[in-house]
């Protein structure tokens, strides 16, 4: 029998100073039988609150207690029924929303009609490693989308676990990647002279956001979400990020610093600020509209026609971040401060995922090494012709003519001046 549950957020509300939450509940009935109506559930009182957010979480804490113990009072629920009614709904209140809506598409196209009628305390490690092989042999994705759906499916038995609607290990955990699936494709950057190429031909507005974008390595939603009153001239601070039209913080904690601005990029900006009529507030970047500028159609509509032009390559917004990681790393700075620009948690996903070789700096790489090599065997040549030099000026018996202190020869080898030729001499004891 197919068991559906529905996660419930609950109604906040304020009445004669107190905070309450309405909620449904399943009351008994006199005949035996049960029904779904709403109760109320007193928080508190208003004065008993500093903010809204104080309210929230009382409320939040309230409802996961609820939540919880409908799932574990229902152990056959199934796993389609408990993503559906409980999952999903939670990352929408819980996740930034461009999260929620990734995992909501990975659900329903991958993984919603493989799961059946499986009940989510039946599902174990080898269900989803038959699942993801399936996956990969039918669809031919790459091993990273693989990764993610992994990793999807592993965060619904996690919240499950919290949530007391599963117990035990978490059975995707130990999941395997097919071997055989195929390699993602390679990532793009720009380097500097490529950047500089496109400012040339831009319009000042798309100028000026291809500038941020390479200069300071904002992300596309951070680009989206910067405000004039973000900006001092000598840096921005990342206060948002706007996916679509939601408004979210920044993607981590790390990610809310401030990035220096260059001399070069703050011209540009400077210009661009002057044409648009010196605002104080407001989005930086927009078409005329006072709202958040769509850059994906800007990318489509205005650069990947003017790097047609140039013969170059439109890879996305994305190619700016990575390029200025590669730009700084490939001018000798240190990882830690490529790490600290791009504003990333972690060090290892700035030199795993962000720093590229460009071709140029591989050639002069190898070029410096072939130089080495041809100094080393010109050293290696005048070495030898120096000791022949010194095998023909000196007989065959010179060694055993040469006066001895302790039974052991004494040399002593005198450092010529330019031009001469380098001899030894034996020096007596005395």
């Amino acid at each position: 029998m197919k068991v559906n549950f529905h996660y419930q957020k609950g109604h906040l509300y304020e009445d004669h100073g107190a905070w309450y939450v309405q909620y449904r509940q399943r009351i008994s009935q006199a005949d035996g039988s049960s029904q779904l109506k709403r109760v109320s559930k007193y928080l508190g009182r208003s004065n008993d609150f500093s903010n809204i957010f104080e309210v929230e979480q009382c409320r939040e804490s309230f409802i996961q207690t609820v939540n919880r113990d409908r799932l574990s009072a229902n152990s056959r629920i199934t796993l389609t029924a408990f993503v559906e009614g409980a999952y999903l709904p939670w990352t929408k209140e819980e996740r930034r929303a461009s999260t929620s809506k990734g995992h909501e598409k990975i659900w329903i196209n991958y993984l919603r009609n493989r799961v059946g009628e499986l009940r989510l305390r039946e599902f174990r490690t080898v269900d989803a490693s038959r699942m993801l092989r399936a996956i990969a042999k039918e669809r031919d994705l790459t091993k990273t989308t693989l990764q993610h759906i992994k990793s999807v499916l592993s965060t619904i038995f996690t919240f499950a676990k919290n949530d007391g609607a599963f117990d035990g290990a978490n059975p995707v955990d130990g999941v395997l990647i097919p071997w055989d699936a195929r390699e993602p494709g390679e990532t793009h950057a720009y380097d500097l002279s490529q950047v500089l190429q496109m400012l040339d031909r831009l319009p000042l507005l798309v100028k000026s956001l291809v500038a941020t974008a390479a200069f300071a390595g904002l992300r596309l939603g951070e680009l989206r979400g910067l405000e004039w009153t973000d900006y001092t001239g000598t840096e921005l601070a990342i206060n948002r990020s706007i996916w679509r039209s939601v408004v979210n913080p920044p993607k981590t904690r790390a990610s809310r610093n401030s990035v220096p601005v260059i001399p070069a990029l703050a011209e540009i900006l400077g210009e661009y600020r002057r044409s648009v009529g010196n605002p104080e507030t407001g989005v930086v970047f927009h078409s005329g509209n006072r709202l958040p500028i769509n850059a994906d159609k800007v990318g489509r509509r205005v650069i990947r026609s003017t790097l047609k032009a140039i013969r170059l390559p439109w890879y996305g917004w994305h190619a700016f971040r990575r390029g200025l990681a590669s730009n700084l790393y490939a001018m000798g700075a240190p990882d830690k401060v490529v790490q600290r620009i791009l504003r990333h948690s972690k060090p290892h996903v700035t030199k795993e995922h962000y720093i590229k070789v460009f071709d140029r700096t591989m050639v002069e790489a190898v070029e410096r090494m072939q130089a080495q090599i041809e100094e080393l065997r010109k050293a290696k040549g005048d070495r030898q012709q120096l000791e022949l030099r010194f095998d023909d000026g000196q007989p065959a018996t010179a060694a055993s003519e040469c006066s001895t202190a302790n039974g052991f020869p004494h040399r002593s080898t005198v450092r010529p001046a330019d031009g001469q030729q380098i001899f030894s001499s034996c020096v007596g004891s005395n």
